[in-house]
């Protein structure tokens, strides 16, 4: 039996990609910070980073968290946001990332007294200087507290934007699950999705509060399912979609190195995996590099990382005939670099 042949740089380059988990306020550059900062007269501590820019690791969760807000912070304008949509818009399509579902933490904003219609409005026309088709997954945030998901469920009520869904972040064992499901209740209201960040730096029990307090239809991370047979089972015969972001976890310290992590495990055993970049500046890296990465760590061949694909195109919180569309796409890539390594 021959052994795996890993998928060339060039081929990923050209597949047509799909992106779940990623944040807006996470695909802030350093020097897009250092320029926000400048711009409104902020004094150089003002940056939570030093001259270096991002740290190669954080020393905690705790310190991304101070870091990602304190970027977040410096977002000050409508014009801000939009220069950032369309960055990040620019950002995918040079990957040929042709659908992306991002998190977008918009009632930070409202609250730091942006006007929530010039938000939306410069968030859409932003993503608009593309052709990647871009849905927003809003956010609320665990360590702020049930009041935040509250709020966060009446701004998307009153949005004009394409939001695909609900999401709900943060620090996980900070507020329990079940104190979120207005989120939940909003979602099946509104026809909206729910995918809820478990098992990042926890452990099962969040995952499974998760799907059983929140009726979560995706899990972002989802690693610290891994230890727990019967919930791996769980995912496994549910087929629950887990977004997977492997560099953002090393970055993190959940695992050492990425030979540690569980993504081979996770794919060998059947779980419903998709690879994401989650933050990628912060991490230094895309989801072209992730890609490579699984490719490598766990001997993914063309149709494995077509497979990959699709799970995400049927992931997606997305049209039937947005669906179909994505699945050609994926299907073009893989009976062109078949042959190829």
């Amino acid at each position: 039996m021959m052994p795996p042949m890993p998928v060339s740089r060039a081929a990923l380059e050209a597949l047509p990609k799909i992106e779940l988990h990623v944040h807006l306020e996470g695909t802030i550059a350093a020097e897009t910070a250092r320029g926000l900062a400048t711009a409104h007269s902020l004094e150089p501590s003002a940056l939570p980073f030093g001259e270096a820019g991002y740290p190669v690791r954080f020393d905690s969760f705790q310190h991304f968290i101070d870091t990602y807000l304190g970027v977040s912070a410096l977002i000050r304008t409508p014009d801000d946001l939009g220069a950032i949509a369309a960055a990040f818009a620019k950002a995918q399509e040079a990957q040929n990332i042709i659908y992306t579902e991002v998190t977008f933490t918009a009632l930070t904003h409202v609250r730091n007294g942006m006007e929530p219609k010039a938000m939306w409005q410069a968030v859409t026309d932003g993503f608009a200087e593309t052709d990647v088709h871009i849905r927003l997954i809003v956010d609320a945030v665990r360590d702020m507290g049930p009041g935040h998901g509250t709020d966060t469920v009446a701004l998307v009520e009153t949005a004009d934007a394409d939001i695909c869904a609900l999401g709900l972040t943060g620090i996980e064992g900070s507020t329990p699950e079940r104190e979120f499901r207005m989120l939940s209740d909003a979602a099946q209201e509104l026809g909206l999705g729910l995918t809820i960040h478990a098992g990042e730096t926890k452990g099962p029990e969040i995952v499974r509060a998760a799907l059983d307090d929140l009726g979560a239809e995706r899990i972002g991370h989802g690693v610290g399912s891994m230890p727990d047979d019967e919930l791996v089972g769980r995912l496994v015969r549910d087929f629950v979609p887990v977004e997977v972001c492997p560099t953002s976890n090393v970055v993190l310290g959940v695992f050492p190195t990425l030979e540690d992590h569980p993504f081979p495990q996770m794919w060998e055993r059947g779980m419903n995996v998709t690879v994401n970049s989650d933050d990628p500046p912060f991490f230094s890296t895309t989801l072209t590099d992730e890609l490579d990465n699984a490719s490598r760590l766990a001997g993914l061949e063309v149709a494995d990382i077509a497979e990959l694909q699709r799970r995400a195109a049927h992931a997606a919180f997305c049209s039937q005939d947005v669906r179909n569309n994505l699945l050609a796409a994926i299907g073009a890539w893989e009976q062109e670099h078949s042959e190829l390594p």
